[in-house]
């Protein structure tokens, strides 16, 4: 097989990237079935990207590191659209962007003070996510095809935020059991 298709995961990683612009300039110029069918496309070439990094053993460092934030970058942009665009409330927007750039805070205090995070995202943290991506999906493909009601996108709104919520917690005490075995290894080796 030829050596350079094992870089088809961070091609794809790469191209989620710049999916994020055109999604972006067909949701402020109206044109929500273009920006449904673009972040569906990015979401298949999540998939799609991670299938061939685990089942080829196509695992790179790039894409270790480039993969997860291709996704925050895609999340984070869908909702601050959404957002400016009028058709998410703000207060939904401020708790997924906040949250998000609470978990990356925390991971970095993490790795400062006890070193890498030897772990995966919490079932927690995954459902969050995957509601996030519901939620974001439901209101875009609502706009082309007027079928939720409002108060289900309400309640769909609460879930996000209270999963959030929860998650953010989560996160905050499982950073805090770090900080205390790292406390608790550094106080064994001056005995």
């Amino acid at each position: 097989m030829n050596s350079g298709i094992r870089h088809l995961p961070n091609i794809l990683t790469v191209t989620r990237i710049v999916l994020v612009f055109p999604f972006v300039w067909f949701m402020f110029n109206e044109q929500y079935d273009r920006a449904l069918w673009t972040l569906l496309l990015a979401g298949v070439s999540d998939g799609v990207d991670g299938f061939l990094a685990r089942q080829y053993n196509w695992r790179s460092q790039f894409g270790s590191i480039a993969d997860p934030v291709a996704d925050k970058i895609l999340l984070i942009t869908t909702f601050l659209t959404l957002g400016l665009t009028n058709h998410l409330p703000w207060w939904v927007v401020a708790v997924v962007v906040s949250r998000d750039l609470y978990i990356f805070c925390g991971a970095i205090a993490y790795w400062f003070v006890v070193g890498r995070y030897e772990g995966s995202p919490t079932m927690l943290s995954k459902t969050c996510t995957f509601m996030m991506i519901v939620l974001g999906l439901v209101v875009i493909a609502n706009l082309v095809w007027p079928l939720v009601p409002p108060p289900l996108l309400l309640w769909l709104s609460y879930l996000v935020v209270g999963l959030s919520f929860i998650s953010m917690g989560q996160y905050t005490l499982l950073g805090i059991r770090g900080f205390a075995r790292r406390r608790a290894h550094s106080g064994d080796s001056h005995d």
